[in-house]
């Protein structure tokens, strides 16, 4: 695994608190070249506390089309996703219906963004508070959040095809 061990503070709103963007690679592996993830979480610092934070990205999500817990949905063949992602000069800039983020990614991550064409973002209803925009993620802390049961039963999936600037 590798990771961009800071995340960026995407968006502060009321409901959902602020939502943050990390970014990390599976891989290669023999098989498989390596697989760029974007995860969006929230820090469950919403308006309402941390219970009305998870209602609330659960609901935006189930709205979005996307199961928690299901299946990964590929935003390039059901357009109703609204998700939509740039990637150029080692920066990922990911729209969704509920936000605008721009994440810097390492050189790593850009290229296998670009061979595999698509980028897997996670997005978990469950609030991760200790892990703050622009502090330092150590590695073993991203895996445990990531592989946490609780984590991984309660997350969107969507694989979102990735643009370009053309010229």
């Amino acid at each position: 695994m590798t990771t961009s061990n800071v995340a960026s503070k995407a968006h502060s709103a009321h409901s959902m608190g602020t939502l943050t963007v990390i970014s990390w690679t599976l891989g290669p592996t023999d098989d498989m070249p390596a697989t760029p993830f974007l995860m969006v979480y929230s820090l469950g610092d919403g308006l309402h506390g941390p219970e009305a934070v998870e209602a609330e990205l659960r609901t935006t999500l189930e709205d979005m089309g996307v199961q928690i817990g299901g299946v990964v949905v590929d935003a390039g063949q059901d357009r109703g996703v609204g998700a939509h992602l740039l990637v150029e000069a080692e920066r990922a800039v990911l729209t969704l219906p509920f936000m605008n983020a721009q994440c810097m990614v390492p050189a790593e991550w850009q290229a296998a963004a670009y061979e595999t064409g698509h980028v897997i973002v996670k997005i978990p209803v469950v609030p991760w508070a200790d892990a703050q925009p622009g502090v330092p993620i150590a590695e073993d802390r991203l895996k445990a959040f990531l592989m946490d049961d609780h984590v991984v039963r309660n997350s969107g999936l969507i694989a979102v095809p990735v643009s370009r600037i053309q010229g």
